[in-house]
């Protein structure tokens, strides 16, 4: 694991945490263009990092955040940024709610379940792993990927919003056990 990492088979896309945007030598070595910022407080890349397109999603590493709001945008973001260059997708660590992000891409792009594309963004970043509430959160996304039009996609967002479970971390742990027993 380093400051900038290579997600494997996805072009010129990379993941890592906060610092190593400060890390110019890299971010210019990688042929990054684009930023995925994914953090609850202002990056302050402007005055440092002019030359890059920004996208600033405020989201704390919490399991009931809502980041599913934002996959659509995040995604089609980042598949514009290969197009024109290379994508830096961060969080504070990179590892949860960066990757959150990253497999989304993955499963929207590839077609791929979230197992498999956590397990190839893994390949690149093995501290990747995003918190209970994320990882349900892109299960409801390949939902929604599978969906056969826009009215249905909206609706299982809308049910999952309306009924999604929001706890302390000890209950979304809890919770995890419990399927896992039961599957």
């Amino acid at each position: 694991m380093g400051w900038v990492d290579q997600v494997p088979r996805a072009g010129k896309l990379f993941i890592g945490g906060l610092y190593a945007l400060y890390q110019t030598d890299l971010i210019k070595a990688a042929g990054i263009t684009h930023v995925l910022s994914v953090i609850d407080y202002d990056p302050l890349l402007q005055d440092r990092f002019q030359q890059l397109k920004h996208l600033h999603i405020r989201a704390d590493d919490d399991p009931n955040e809502n980041l599913l709001q934002h996959f659509d945008a995040a995604v089609r973001y980042i598949d514009t940024g290969l197009r024109e260059g290379g994508v830096f997708v961060h969080c504070a660590m990179g590892k949860s709610r960066s990757a959150t992000l990253v497999v989304a891409y993955l499963m929207w792009k590839n077609g791929t379940s979230m197992d498999e594309a956590l397990k190839q963004l893994c390949e690149g970043r093995p501290v990747c792993d995003p918190n209970f509430g994320f990882k349900e959160q892109l299960h409801v996304w390949r939902r929604m990927l599978d969906a056969k039009d826009e009215r249905t996609k909206r609706r299982l967002y809308q049910d999952w919003e309306k009924n999604r479970f929001k706890g302390e971390w000890w209950e979304w742990e809890a919770r995890h056990k419990d399927l896992k027993a039961r599957l």
